[in-house]
């Protein structure tokens, strides 16, 4: 499988984020987790000329030095999304430690004024005349792990991490607003309708609305699936991508707490309110990790899944699938290996103008992304938009 190496940023390890802009290239917000005082970058590829630039280091842009002493800006995690105006939308996230230690937890530096995270920013980047635009720090000491963008009602949504609070930012009015914590566990996901509402899960997976009208946050009474098999009734959702009609959204089920991924796949119709249960990624196999959806031009909804290999030091190997959502076949497509390294972990996907599929790698260094073109690609770049999905 073809890839894209970012060799010029040889320590940071992680893609949390991927999309596509407005003008048909493709974004990266390249993360750094384990090592001290690095900063999130933003990258490009040009899928025409096949060029890589590194466009943007998101810290120093927003006045907070890598090595500051505090935990640093490393990441956008899911919170990457591209806007009709050509800017992409952002918001922040933590992990990675203070330059000179060697891990960073946010419950131990809490009170710590000098390693304490400052909070996360949201902010808006021109990939044109690489302006950035910083709407501020939202809430001290916390990240934000997926971020939604209702870009007609011009509200990004969102969940802060660790406090697990769902939150409003008003880009007309520049006002922050948090409806409160909605469990322990931070959901991966944050999707919206084609009213604009916003949805996520709590820590048992049931579905959580922000009704736009009414300005509410509500439970609903129906809840996404998850394997027979674990006892436990704790899980969240890791990815989800919407139907090619918009009427309903597939996805992942994720439980890193208690049974390891744990992953199950789900299909939510927004209009009747109710959720089917579409299975494992393939097989019998229930702690297969799950990542990366995206539907191709083809109709296929495609997924990255593990299969587990001990001797690796995160023991998986991803493996680039596709499911025809009318009879719900599983079909394995090609190993995520581009000859120098098989992929352990796939987060996100995306979709170019030709139709070709980018995957976000991670836990690796450097850094790549994995590019498939499927049989039904047409292989030319027509610009069209909308074309990818509003959150991260």
């Amino acid at each position: 499988m073809k890839s894209v190496v970012f060799r010029e940023l040889p320590v940071h390890d992680a893609n949390w984020s991927i999309t596509t802009g407005r003008d048909g290239n493709i974004y990266v917000g390249v993360c750094g987790e384990l090592t001290g005082g690095l900063s999130v970058f933003i990258v490009r590829y040009n899928p025409v000329n096949e060029k890589t630039e590194y466009l943007l280091e998101v810290s120093p842009a927003l006045n907070e030095p890598p090595d500051n002493g505090r935990a640093p800006l490393s990441k956008i995690h899911y919170g990457m999304v591209p806007g009709s105006d050509g800017k992409l939308y952002c918001a922040t996230h933590f992990s990675g430690p203070p330059l000179g230690d060697a891990i960073w937890r946010p419950w131990h530096t809490w009170d710590d004024h000098e390693k304490m995270a400052s909070g996360f920013h949201i902010f808006s980047f021109d990939p044109v005349t690489e302006q950035v635009e910083d709407f501020g720090v939202m809430s001290r000491n916390e990240g934000s792990r997926a971020m939604a963008l209702a870009e007609k009602k011009r509200l990004i949504y969102g969940v802060t991490w660790p406090r697990d609070h769902f939150y409003i930012f008003d880009l007309k009015n520049h006002k922050y607003r948090d409806l409160g914590r909605i469990g322990n566990v931070n959901p991966q996901s944050v999707w919206i309708d084609n009213e604009e509402n916003g949805y996520t899960v709590d820590d048992l997976g049931f579905i959580v609305k922000y009704d736009v009208m009414s300005d509410r946050l509500i439970h609903l009474d129906v809840r996404v699936p998850k394997d027979p098999m674990f006892p436990s009734e704790e899980r969240c959702v890791y990815d989800t991508v919407p139907s090619p009609d918009g009427k309903s959204i597939y996805g992942v089920v994720w439980n890193l707490e208690w049974a390891q991924f744990a992953s199950r796949l789900f299909r939510y119709d927004f209009k009747d309110n109710k959720v089917y249960d579409l299975g494992p990624g393939y097989g019998k196999d229930p702690c297969d990790h799950i990542g990366g959806l995206i539907f191709g031009e083809d109709g296929y909804l495609y997924y990255a899944a593990s299969r587990k290999d001990s001797n690796r030091r995160i023991p998986y190997r991803m493996y680039l699938f596709r499911m025809n959502v009318h009879t719900l076949e599983k079909e394995e497509i090609a190993p995520f290996d581009d000859g120098e390294y098989h992929a352990e972990y796939i987060a996100k996907a995306t979709i170019d103008f030709a139709g070709n599929l980018y995957f976000a790698d991670t836990n690796n260094r450097p850094t790549r992304i994995y590019i498939y073109t499927p049989e039904g690609a047409s292989g030319k770049f027509i610009p069209r938009w909308p074309l990818v999905r509003s959150w991260g």
